[in-house]
C-alpha cells in the first residue's frame, strides 16, 4: 500500500511497525513482495521496513537477486507489495512525489537534451519562461552545455545517463530514487557521475534512495548504507556515513575509516553469499 501524507498530519502505519517521525520522508514497514514463477512462490522481500529523513541520501546494497531493486519500485508505486506498506509525506502538492533514474537511459530519442531535461516541467505545464533557466541550471550542472541541442544517438552512454540525471533533477521531486543509475558505465565515467552527483545533491538536498552493487559507491555518496540479506531480502545492518560533505570522492578512498566500513561491509554481504 502506498500513502502519500502531509507532514503536519499523524500517520498510523499498516503492516506491522512504529509511528514515524517527523522529520521522516519515506517510512517502509513490514514489506513483503511474492512473485509466481510456474507453480512456485517466490519471496522476493519479507519483513523489510526502513526510514529515510527528509533531505537524506540512502544507498541500499545487497547480493544480486535480493529484492533491492523491487524494494524501489514498491517505493515507486510502480509494483504493490504483498504485505506491508510504504508512506511518502508530501511537503508540496505543486512537485511530482518522485522521479526514478532507471539503470539503462530513459531519455526520448526524437528529443533534443535540452528538450530531456524540461520534459517534465513541461507536463506540468510549466511557462516556457520558468522552464529555460531551470533547464540550463542542470545542463551546467551535468556538464552537458555544449550538448544542449544534440540528440541521443549523437551522445556516449555517460552523456545519455548525465541527460537522464539532469531530467530528474529538473523535475524538481520531492523524492529521487535511483537504481544503479551508473552501472553501465566505464570507471572513469562513473566516477565523474558520481562526482556531478554529489555537487547537485549539495545543491538541492534531495531525499535519496539508491540502489548499487557497489560498496565504494555507496560510502562515497551517502549519509547511510542499508545491507541487505539474500532473498528474501531484508534489512541486515544500517551504517551511518559520517564522512564530512562537501565530499571529494579521490580523497575518501584513502581515509582509514573508508576502508573500515568498506571491510565491514563487504564481510557482511560475504556472509550472505557464501553462507546461502
Amino acid at each position: 500500500m502506498l500513502r502519500v501524507d502531509p507532514l503536519d498530519k499523524a500517520n498510523p502505519r499498516d503492516g506491522g511497525g512504529g509511528a514515524v517521525s517527523a522529520g521522516t520522508k519515506i517510512a517502509v514497514r513490514g514489506l513483503a513482495k511474492q512473485f509466481q514463477a510456474g507453480a512456485a512462490t517466490v519471496s522476493a522481500l519479507e519483513g523489510c521496513s526502513i526510514d529515510v529523513a527528509e533531505g537524506e541520501f540512502v544507498t541500499i546494497v545487497g547480493p544480486s537477486g535480493c529484492g533491492k531493486t523491487t524494494l524501489l519500485r514498491i517505493v515507486a508505486g510502480l509494483e504493490t507489495p504483498s504485505q506491508g506498506s510504504v508512506s511518502i509525506r508530501h511537503r508540496d502538492a505543486g512537485k511530482p512525489l518522485s522521479t526514478m533514474v532507471f539503470q539503462e537511459t530513459s531519455i526520448f530519442p526524437w528529443m533534443t537534451v535540452r528538450a530531456n531535461v524540461g520534459y517534465g516541467l513541461m507536463l506540468r505545464d510549466v511557462p516556457r519562461a520558468q522552464i529555460d533557466p531551470v533547464v540550463d541550471k542542470f545542463l551546467a550542472l551535468t556538464g552537458l552545455e555544449r550538448f544542449a541541442d544534440a540528440y541521443p544517438y549523437q551522445l556516449s552512454g555517460g552523456m545519455k545517463q548525465r541527460a537522464s540525471v539532469a531530467r530528474a533533477f529538473a523535475n524538481d521531486p520531492e523524492v529521487l530514487l535511483m537504481d544503479e543509475p551508473f552501472a553501465a558505465l566505464d570507471e572513469q565515467n562513473k566516477i565523474l557521475l558520481q562526482e556531478e552527483l554529489l555537487r547537485i545533491w549539495g545543491e538541492t538536498r534531495k531525499t535519496v534512495l539508491f540502489i548499487t552493487h557497489s560498496i565504494d559507491e555507496a560510502l562515497v555518496l551517502s549519509d547511510r548504507v542499508l545491507v541487505m540479506s539474500a532473498r528474501p531480502g531484508r534489512i541486515k545492518a544500517d551504517l551511518r556515513v559520517n564522512f564530512p560533505r562537501p565530499r571529494a570522492a579521490m580523497d575518501l578512498r584513502g581515509d582509514p575509516d573508508y576502508a573500515r566500513l568498506s571491510r565491514e561491509i563487504w564481510l557482511m554481504l560475504r556472509e550472505e553469499v557464501v553462507g546461502r
